[in-house]
């Protein structure tokens, strides 16, 4: 055997033998979450992810036993996977979309219908939207729930009528649509054969199928950071900026976290050398144009409140969550005394509260906001199991029991071979993170900014499991590259 298999067995072994011993509990995860937060006892959600880490890391280890035993070099493995070099973009991107169709729709037709948890104020709000009551709740405008989902989500109720099939058949179809796009944006990058198999890593990624069934904006949110990457990246000029501007917006106005897309876009295009003074003007139209997709719905609020609320009054609310004396890194809003928040009446008057307070607590508890950003980076990517929780809690089961279950099991197995993927990726082409393979693929440091400006963003305010869901597709592209045993210079 080479050298270089016999050091790439023994890193396999190495890391299987690490992720053993989380797997096994040697390492107690909820009390390191613990030692990061003021709180004597961890929460509920810390149990939940230590069981999914434990049980990803165990599916982790077995691939890499596997993969240090040679079973990609198998030549019935090797000509399978020869198979994603073949054929052109146009039909391996219809391929994928067909594929991941087909599996959100068959998923769909199992799934448990909406509206669960949070799905119930989406609905209510769509429907207010759509009898012509406005943006209301209880008879009173409100702006605490982003905007955008809900107008969403009413278009559909205003031609179909109360019906929820509509939307999630348009979902399932963004679903399937992302798959697709992120194979082309993942072709600036790497080699055909790379670039399929991050488009089916997409297509089969279990948590991806489930909320394309919901009422979140899980799905349309992941398209549109999918497409406003592919936009920047491949179509040069102007015209770009703007259609990334205007996806911009529209995101923005469902997932404010969206806003920070134009720094993305930015860096992006710095990292690609495409000159300062354009990637800079480039960013500005994007910024311009998303502002001003903004704008209206800013207006209405400043009509309501008298007040300047760009698009939500939970940004406050939701800074202070991930950022106070008890803040764990989790969703933690106690409905009590102890939470000023809560006993604040006016969701104007709270969310100004909220970030008076959290800023108060960054600048003075410097120490502890930097260590909160641990369990918040673990809540945000622990665990893949989110919408089989919600659908467990139709069927009154804990999200502890639920993601314990097979479908729950399933979804952090691929979340687990991702991750275990998206790290081999990273180090096989190391070389290739800032700059550009001899092929002219793009530096890949210019792909992974946008995950890393959303991570970034949950960082300040909270984790959860929901919010990693744009960042899985560019890990993705880093998978497929390991899945192809792509070198470093391809």
């Amino acid at each position: 055997m080479r050298g270089a298999d016999w050091r790439s067995a023994v890193w396999n072994i190495v890391g299987a033998g690490a992720l053993t011993l989380v797997a096994a509990g040697f390492l107690d995860i909820p009390a390191v979450l613990a030692a990061f937060t003021p709180r004597p006892e961890p929460t509920g959600a810390a149990f939940v992810v230590a069981g999914q880490l434990r049980w990803g890391a165990g599916v982790a280890a077995a691939f890499l036993v596997l993969r240090a035993a040679g079973l990609f070099k198998f030549k019935a493995v090797r000509d399978l996977l020869s198979l994603l070099g073949r054929g052109n973009a146009v039909t391996w991107a219809l391929v994928i979309f067909g594929v991941a169709l087909a599996l959100r729709l068959g998923y769909a037709f199992f799934a448990e219908p909406p509206p669960i948890s949070d799905e119930r104020h989406y609905d209510e709000l769509a429907r207010n939207l759509a009898a012509g009551k406005g943006y209301t709740s209880g008879g009173f405008p409100v702006a605490y729930w982003p905007v955008g989902y809900s107008a969403f989500v009413a278009a559909f109720y205003l031609v179909f009528g109360h019906y929820y099939l509509p939307v999630i058949i348009f979902q399932i179809v963004l679903g399937a649509a992302t798959a697709a796009l992120l194979l082309l944006l993942a072709r600036e990058f790497l080699p055909a054969a790379a670039a399929h198999a991050a488009g089916l890593i997409v297509a089969f990624w279990p948590n991806h199928i489930a909320y394309a069934s919901r009422l979140f904006p899980a799905a349309l949110l992941t398209f549109a950071v999918v497409a406003v990457a592919l936009v920047v990246v491949k179509v040069n000029g102007y015209r770009g900026a703007i259609l990334a501007g205007v996806l911009t917006g529209v995101a923005a106005l469902a997932a404010p976290v969206a806003l920070i897309l134009p720094g993305a876009a930015l860096a992006s295009d710095l990292f690609r050398r495409v000159g300062f003074k354009k990637a800079l003007t480039r960013a500005a139209v994007v910024a311009a144009v998303a502002v001003l997709a903004v704008a209206p719905w800013a207006v209405r609020n400043w009509r309501v409140y008298d007040a300047f609320v760009p698009i939500s009054t939970n940004g406050g609310v939701n800074l202070w969550i991930g950022n106070n004396p008890k803040a764990t890194g989790a969703y933690n809003y106690p409905t009590s005394r102890t939470n000023p928040l809560f006993m604040t009446e006016g969701e104007l008057e709270r969310d100004r509260l909220g970030r008076e307070l959290a800023w108060y607590f960054i600048r003075n508890e410097r120490a502890q906001f930097l260590t909160l950003t641990v369990p918040k980076f673990v809540y945000t990517y622990g665990s893949d199991v989110s919408a089989f929780q919600l659908e467990g809690i139709a069927r009154g089961v804990e999200p502890a029991v639920s993601a314990r279950r097979f479908a729950a099991r399933l979804a952090q197995s691929c979340y687990a071979l991702i991750w275990v993927g998206f790290v081999l990726g990273l180090v096989k082409l190391k070389g290739r993170v800032f700059a550009a393979s001899p092929d002219g693929g793009a530096p890949l440091a210019a792909l992974l900014v946008w995950p890393v400006a959303l991570t970034l963003v949950y960082m300040v305010f909270f984790g959860a499991g929901r919010f990693h869901l744009p960042m899985v597709p560019f890990m993705a592209v880093l998978a497929g590259a390991a899945a192809v045993n792509l070198k470093e210079n391809p």
